[in-house]
């Protein structure tokens, strides 16, 4: 017995996934030569699938993959107008419900109306762990799209709005498979983001005030403490300078460390400021389909060095 638990660690450590399967639940032809699936996908927590949109060009082979996300208390329906725009250039974009969203969501999470503020623990551990829980479904998501001869898995991209963008740069860190990310009014340091306090003796003093459970968490994740990670991915960046929820200030200082993690490419970093306020505009969405179409017609640099 003990010999097959060792085995098992070993499988789980070394990254490989078991088998997962795909459900497509409804097909249907758009008019403009587009296919769009309705799509049930395996998460890490067998209890918790992930549901899914998918639009493609009817009848294309071999297409690079971008995978969008959400805004807090969003769903995947909301992103599908972006997916419609970037499917025609020719890329097999998925729409998901993250973790507590959409189809996944649980009664009464949402109740109060001050959430998306955060600051306290409550709304803190709900945003946090959507995140989370969302980022260890992506491997699974990945794996289940093995079969399908439209994408090509060495050319994967991941773009998202709000919290979606930032669950974009979490990947951006954890998920080599990633070529290029897309991260509108999302948010790089979380615990600025999550406390609402620059850094300094007031914040450190409000994460205390969170129990353990809230402090593991963002800690876990945070993309601050891991900024080195992320290169050579391309990764575009946009926010607004008049955003009452995400510092423009956090971001501008996560744009100069940026700079010089990327001093060797700087081609594929980009950072842009807007004069809006939380919100991912028409500019930023297109901007943002040209940097996949420009990104994900090369190879992922992690195959080409291999």
């Amino acid at each position: 017995m003990k010999t097959l638990i060792v085995i098992v660690c070993m499988v789980v450590l070394a990254g490989e996934l078991p088998a997962q399967e795909l459900q497509v639940l409804e097909r249907q032809e758009l008019p403009n030569g587009l296919v769009r699936e309705k799509l049930l996908l395996p998460g890490w927590d067998p209890s918790d699938p992930v549901p899914a949109i998918a639009v493609y060009p009817k009848g294309k082979t071999g297409l690079p993959l971008v995978v969008l996300f959400h805004w807090f208390q969003g769903s995947k329906e909301a992103m599908e107008p972006w997916a419609r725009e970037l499917a025609p250039k020719g890329f097999f974009v998925l729409a998901i419900d993250l973790h507590f969203h959409g189809e996944r969501t649980v009664g009464g999470i949402f109740a109060r109306p001050d959430l998306p503020s955060l600051g306290e623990e409550y709304s803190v551990f709900v945003h946090q762990v959507s995140i989370a829980h969302s980022a260890r479904d992506f491997p699974f998501i990945l794996e289940s799209l093995r079969g399908r001869k439209e994408i090509d898995l060495g050319r994967v991209g991941v773009g998202g709005i709000s919290m979606g963008g930032s669950l974009a740069l979490v990947l951006a860190w954890q998920e080599k498979r990633i070529s290029a990310v897309v991260s509108l009014v999302g948010a790089c340091d979380f615990w600025w983001d999550v406390t609402k306090i620059t850094p300094g003796p007031e914040q450190e003093e409000k994460k205390r005030s969170y129990g353990p459970r809230v402090q593991r968490l963002v800690s876990s994740i945070d993309p601050w403490s891991r900024l080195n990670s992320m290169p050579p991915k391309a990764l575009f960046v946009a926010n607004g300078r008049k955003d009452q929820f995400i510092d423009i200030e956090s971001m501008r200082r996560f744009a100069t460390k940026m700079k010089k993690h990327y001093a060797r490419f700087p081609e594929r970093f980009c950072f842009r400021e807007e004069e809006v306020g939380h919100e991912a505009t028409d500019i930023m969405r297109r901007d943002g389909g040209e940097w996949f179409a420009r990104y994900l017609r090369e190879q992922a640099p992690e195959k080409k060095r291999e």
